[in-house]
């Protein structure tokens, strides 16, 4: 057609006149490449300008991060299994952004790390969760730089990067997975490997439980099968709202139940059950074959607070400008954030419950936590909850 060879003849004159430019500045013009996927993303770029004029650059750590080449996989083609997801919890005493420990664990989902098969992030807003997810890296995904550029306050908080081994590069597989139960919700993710839960096999009960299966897997991932056959067997047990001593104790023998018989366990998880109750629980391990160590560390930030440094990131904090005096967080992680704070590690099959940023190891820590008001919190007036002094 007339309009096809016009287009055909404005290409070639604009060849021509590019091909004239090089005779006449020869070295001065060149075709700009696309930029590769593999080329390292500026550690700077997640800094949202708002806030790095906020810290003057004798604040930032004078050590330049190091970052790992892009690793783009398609859709369908799963990870090595040597490598695993990542884990970030945030629990507070009062309402505190997630901006900083963000910035930098998003980093891991596709620049300094491998994790870009999805990223997920949930938090409480008063008895309700504020869930984003998506299936692209957090690094590219625009929602992750919209909850990087615009700090969000929150008591509870859960966050993964997901490095697919088990189950597509979809949607429905990313972490963190929520559902209602007992009037609450609740919001789980995890990492490890456990091959009793695959989207193969009929997963059993736990504990001997037995009972309607009202919580079904909508994915394929190992770990949302967990979740459901640990709030299957919750239900079941419990026919009033159990306190937090007794929840902690059960949930105990709900774990050591899911890594009994399984060769070489590994098995991280995060839950949320409510505004201000925080589970995280650590067996950790590594891969055969694999250097990368799969456990939970957490560090505690209260008076008197100091700076920190991110460790995927030239970017610091110093924490006693943001907070007060009645201010505390417990941060936890797959792997230290920081290069300059204390991260304590999970002992194995050690459970932990987070409140008001502060850890507890056993029931009777948690009879305190009871105490104070922050157990389980419902409106079902056919949930009232049950006495501490027995299962």
């Amino acid at each position: 057609s007339i309009i096809h060879h016009i287009q055909q003849l404005n290409m070639k004159l604009w060849f021509l006149i590019y091909l004239s430019f090089l005779a006449v500045f020869p070295g001065k013009a060149k075709l700009l490449p696309r930029r590769s996927s593999w080329a390292p993303r500026d550690p700077l770029a997640f800094v949202p300008e708002s806030r790095s004029r906020s810290f003057p650059a004798a604040t930032l750590c004078s050590r330049r991060a190091s970052p790992l080449p892009r690793i783009r996989r398609p859709s369908n083609v799963r990870g090595t299994a040597l490598n695993m997801c990542q884990l970030l919890g945030m629990n507070c005493a009062n309402p505190t952004d997630f901006h900083f420990s963000f910035l930098g664990f998003s980093r891991r989902g596709g620049d300094t790390d491998k994790h870009s098969d999805g990223w997920g992030l949930a938090f409480f807003d008063g008895c309700g969760v504020r869930a984003f997810h998506d299936s692209d890296s957090a690094v590219d995904s625009h929602v992750a730089e919209m909850i990087r550029q615009y700090p969000v306050k929150t008591l509870n908080m859960i966050s993964h990067i997901r490095y697919a081994t088990i189950g597509d590069k979809q949607l429905c597989n990313v972490h963190p997975f929520q559902r209602e139960m007992w009037g609450i919700n609740w919001v789980f993710a995890h990492n490890g490997d456990m091959p009793k839960f695959s989207s193969e096999r009929e997963f059993s009960w736990l504990c001997q439980s037995d009972g309607d299966k009202v919580y079904h897997p909508i994915g394929e991932t190992d770990s949302e099968a967990i979740f459901c056959s640990m709030l299957n067997a919750l239900r079941v047990k419990f026919k009033k709202l159990p306190s937090l001593p007794i929840l902690h104790q059960y949930i105990q023998q709900l774990c050591s139940k899911i890594v009994e018989n399984e060769e070489n366990p590994i098995f991280n998880f995060l839950l949320m059950a409510g505004e201000r109750t925080h589970f995280a629980y650590s067996w950790p391990g590594a891969r055969p074959g694999s250097s990368v160590w799969n456990g939970l560390y957490y560090v505690i930030r209260e008076p008197p607070f100091k700076q920190a440094s991110l460790k995927d990131l030239d970017y610091a904090v110093d924490f006693a400008d943001l907070n007060t005096e009645h201010d505390r967080v417990a941060v936890i992680a797959t792997a230290p954030l920081t290069t300059d704070e204390t991260w304590i590690e999970f002992k194995q099959g050690q459970l932990l419950l987070f409140d008001q940023g502060l850890p507890h190891a056993s029931p009777s820590d948690c009879e305190k936590v009871e105490k104070e008001g922050h157990g389980l919190s419902t409106k079902c007036r056919n949930m009232l909850p049950i006495s501490s002094c027995g299962a």
